[in-house]
């Protein structure tokens, strides 16, 4: 038995907390938990899934006793069939570091909206042990595998070995997000590789793949002794306002911002790809923008916010053809704690307590995803959930249309989660 959920009566809630479950309209059938990895010994970390739900990357760590190895993975959701992209110490670095091995790094890997392309970060082996220093990206059938450095343009023309830099490029990838054909990244970049830090300068460098041009479309100049800032908004996600994304042409990029000279002062902006439209979305001057997320469409934006501006703790909702910024009420949860967005920005997915919970944006109705009595859940040492990302990290764990959603559980026997597939009949 089904039972919607709109806004509804407090009497109404206890009926239903009575009566178990409630699932929504658009998925009225209760889903089903499949499970996709079975890593034994090893540790599984970070899936990402395709728009039409097919395709799913992820890491896996490998144990060899004390040595532990990452492998970058794909596997088809329907067959389970499944391929290596890449695996650490399989490359050398290039100039000027040709002789050290390549790792992969700490950050998720990406998977193109459509499947095609996957996007990781390389760190450093010794003797460098530079973190997340390079991006790589390769088709996922194995071909066209390519590593971005990042130079920094403000040091070209100086003598940057005088100013006691080690090399003249940015240090590590801080975040980045890919346009859903994988034609464009953005890429936020920190640091430099000097014993002196100069402050922790950050960037907005945006890449065309296609041709392999970078542009940097945020950064402060190097007066020689320090980087300054000379407009606003300055410092992307340095210090605060660590919500980053990309739509899915490619054209506009969301990030977060100081908004002022005060180091506290920080809201979420919009640009497009070349840095000459920037266009403020919140007033909130409060760094406390945990998480946030742009539609493939590029007119809606959702972010999760953990100040104690406007109405405080929850998520929050900008329409960009003209609405107002709007908080989003639950009749499930005092407050909608986000963690996805589907890509046509009409779905997002959050967590009440031990159940996930889905709402539809157009209509406000929502629904329970998954909970302990959805056929295949897994009973292990914690509850199942959704798979744990680095904080601020943007997941991609639905489908667009809403139907699949990757979960993570723990199976009887195993310390470590594997990975499972939620997914809804449709009509």
């Amino acid at each position: 038995m089904r039972k919607k959920i709109g806004m509804i009566s407090i009497v109404l809630i206890v009926i239903v907390l009575m009566t178990g479950p409630v699932y929504s309209d658009v998925f009225p059938n209760q889903g089903r938990i499949k499970r996709l990895t079975h890593s034994g010994n090893n540790t599984v970390h970070y899936p990402c899934l395709s728009e039409d739900g097919k395709w799913m990357l992820y890491v896996l760590e490998i144990s060899n006793g004390e040595e532990i190895t990452k492998s970058i993975r794909l596997m088809n959701i329907d067959t389970g069939k499944e391929t290596e992209l890449f695996r650490d110490k399989s490359k050398m670095a290039q100039e000027p570091y040709e002789n050290i091995s390549l790792l992969i790094g700490t950050k998720p890997p990406v998977l193109s909206g459509d499947g095609r392309v996957a996007f990781f970060v390389l760190s450093l082996d010794k003797p460098e042990n530079i973190l997340d220093h390079y991006l790589a990206m390769i088709n996922t059938d194995g071909t066209g595998f390519r590593v971005f450095s990042f130079p920094i343009e403000d040091l070209q023309g100086k003598d940057w070995k005088t100013l006691d830099f080690k090399g003249n490029e940015w240090e590590r990838i801080s975040q980045f997000a890919v346009s859903f054909d994988g034609g464009h990244v953005a890429c936020v970049m920190k640091g430099h590789l000097g014993p002196v830090r100069y402050g922790n300068a950050s960037a907005i460098i945006m890449i065309n793949t296609r041709n392999e041009e970078k542009k940097t479309i945020f950064a402060p100049e190097f007066t020689g002794k320090q980087w300054e800032w000379t407009s606003h908004p300055s410092r992307p996600l340095l210090g605060g306002g660590w919500a980053f994304g990309i739509n899915g042409s490619g054209d506009r990029i969301l990030f977060g911002a100081q908004s002022s000279d005060d180091n506290l002062d920080y809201d979420l902006y919009l640009a497009d790809r070349e840095g000459t439209q920037v266009k403020q979305l919140t007033n909130f001057h409060d760094r406390w923008v945990s998480l946030a997320e742009l539609s493939q469409d590029g007119k809606k934006v959702v972010f999760y916010y953990t100040g104690k501006k406007k109405q405080g703790i929850g998520t929050y909702i900008v329409n960009l053809d003209g609405g107002e910024i709007a908080y989003l009420h639950s009749s499930i949860s005092p407050k909608v704690e986000f963690f996805d967005l589907t890509g046509n920005g009409k779905y997002i997915l959050y967590k009440h307590i031990y159940d996930g919970i889905i709402l539809n944006l157009e209509t406000g109705e929502e629904g329970i995803a998954f909970d302990k009595n959805t056929q295949g859940y897994v009973s292990g040492l914690v509850p199942m959930d959704f798979p744990r990302f680095p904080a601020f990290w943007g997941p991609h764990i639905m489908s667009d249309d809403g139907t699949k959603i990757l979960l993570a559980g723990i199976p009887e026997g195993k310390k470590s989660p594997e990975f499972f597939l939620l997914s809804f009949e449709t009509n």
